[in-house]
């Protein structure tokens, strides 16, 4: 500062840009900081908006297809779930068919076997899910005949003897009941599981909305970061003018108090 130049904020704080070697560097740093810290509280409004949007989509095309929550378990495990059962039946279908007479493959003709399992579970969870009673009581019934049919043909065929607790003269027959009767139940399960499994649409209007709350979750993390760099950086310039004007008017309070809120309104205007 000049002399015979009066001290206010302001020459104070151009005497500081002027004197101090790493002034500038701490101004610049803290409204960089402070510019970063704005545009990310934005940033996390907006994914908030976008999370709350995505939400409310998810939840009115939920109320719209299952009001009452019929169909409450998740589309992906129900999936697994049915996948599951299906390996589960493939392979009860592979021991039921083994040995039978004729041209055909164990193995094509299980596969085949499955596929009609599942499409009478599918069918099954589509009547019980619209109440169509006689045609779930046909469904069941035509299952439970197909069961039986499975089991005297894998009763007359000869196969050894699977289970080793078994007496010699029942080791066709047991394994052939067990497993008939497994298949019977894993298709029912199969058709529980299609009656009450939620509609696919909602699989990828849930991972929209969980994608958009991780965004937000992350622009929150951000922000609370820019913030704590903001107030360290902020504070950093604010000790230096503080430290500077105490040294040019040590006996004037008001005059260090204005030159300190001048100091942060200089890095409230830089970040804008």
């Amino acid at each position: 500062m000049q002399p015979d130049q009066p001290v206010t904020p302001t020459t104070i704080i151009r005497s500081l840009l002027e004197g101090h070697p790493d002034a500038e560097i701490v101004l610049a740093e803290a409204c960089h900081r402070r510019a970063l810290a704005v545009c990310s509280e934005a940033d996390a409004k907006f994914r908030f908006r976008a999370a709350r949007a995505a939400h409310l989509g998810y939840e009115e095309l939920r109320h719209r297809i299952d009001p009452r929550r019929c169909r409450p378990v998740n589309f992906g495990i129900g999936l697994a779930s049915l996948l599951a059962l299906a390996a589960a039946l493939a392979g009860l279908d592979l021991i039921e068919v083994s040995g039978l007479p004729g041209a055909l493959a164990p193995g094509p003709l299980a596969a085949a076997a499955t596929v009609v399992w599942l499409a009478m579970g599918w069918l099954g969870g589509l009547a019980a899910r619209q109440q169509r009673w006689a045609g779930l009581s046909l469904i069941s019934t035509t299952a439970a005949l197909l069961s039986l049919l499975l089991m005297t043909l894998y009763a007359v065929t000869r196969h050894p003897g699977w289970l080793p607790f078994v007496r010699s003269a029942d080791a066709s027959t047991l394994p052939g009941i067990l497993a008939g009767a497994l298949i019977l139940l894993l298709t029912t399960a199969a058709a529980v599981l299609i009656a009450i499994l939620e509609p696919p649409c909602l699989l990828p209007a849930r991972r929209q909305w969980r994608r958009a709350a991780r965004a937000y979750e992350e622009a929150v993390a951000t922000n609370g970061s820019d913030e704590e760099a903001d107030a360290i950086a902020t504070q950093a310039w604010l000790e230096l003018a503080l430290a500077w004007a105490m040294a040019a008017c040590p006996e004037e309070e008001p005059l260090i108090t204005d030159t300190v809120a001048l100091a942060a309104l200089m890095v409230t205007r830089g970040s804008t």
